[in-house]
């Protein structure tokens, strides 16, 4: 029983080391968890089934960084073609990697953000001569994954990160930049993390002759232990006019 204390205070100063002040209500997510074919514990194993299986999966909002609402001026990439739809057309990289293999995806070059633009043609064109655009908006959520035992064994926090608010021709509220990114990815031992994010679908929010853009990403996360593999997703939605929605 000593070995389980001893483990359980390392992994709370580990969490705790980096956990930001939660701002929000606690969200449970719903999850799938089957075993491994074939999977068994080493008969000589310190750990029992209840440390390798997932009791419940959380997510929180948390404060923010300021670093990630700075607008450091960055030139836009606008990326390819991923979905139009009659009023807009969205550009970027429809599917992201955010955790790879327990670490945060730092390339910059894999990270193209998505911008909801007007339907014009010449997308490119008409960008440059947007105006309006919002500060850098961002919300920082915190997700984490407890084990049976109560112990947390997966977190990582996550920053949905956007300009909105951009005009076309004195009309409209578009959305640019919008990213996802993970900071503060704790794995413990004995368990796998990835996740990613994509593009499930763009909508017009406002009137077809003055448009607000909407964009619906969702967040697949995979989670694994010796034992079992888990499943869960989230998605948000997020507007021109500034709002961030969480299903």
């Amino acid at each position: 029983m000593h070995i389980f204390k001893s483990l359980t205070l390392a992994l709370f100063l580990l969490f705790s080391a980096n956990a930001l002040s939660a701002v929000g209500d606690v969200k449970v997510l719903p999850f799938i968890q089957e075993r491994v074919e074939g999977a068994t514990l080493p008969a000589d194993s310190k750990y029992d089934e209840d440390y390798f299986t997932i009791g419940k999966v959380t997510v929180t909002e948390v404060e923010t960084p300021l670093e990630y609402l700075e607008d450091k001026g960055d030139e836009k990439k606008l990326g390819a073609v991923i979905m139009t739809i009659e009023k807009l057309i969205a550009l970027g990289k429809k599917i992201w990697a955010i955790v790879e293999a327990g670490r945060p995806v730092l390339n910059t070059n894999m990270m193209v953000p998505l911008s909801v633009l007007p339907k014009t043609d010449d997308p490119d064109a008409a960008f440059y001569q947007m105006e309006g655009w919002s500060a850098p908006k961002a919300v920082t959520y915190r997700v984490q994954y407890d084990n049976l035992f109560g112990m947390t064994v997966i977190a990582f926090d996550y920053t949905v990160i956007f300009q909105y608010a951009g005009k076309y021709e004195g009309k409209g509220a578009y959305i640019t930049g919008l990213n996802v990114k993970a900071s503060n990815v704790s794995v413990a031992w004995g368990f796998r993390f990835d996740a990613n994010s994509s593009l499930v679908t763009i909508a017009n929010r406002g009137a077809s002759s003055n448009p607000v853009a909407g964009a619906t990403i969702q967040i697949d996360y995979k989670a694994g232990s010796v034992l079992r593999t888990i499943g869960t997703s989230e998605a948000f939605h997020v507007t021109g006019k500034g709002s961030v929605t969480k299903y």
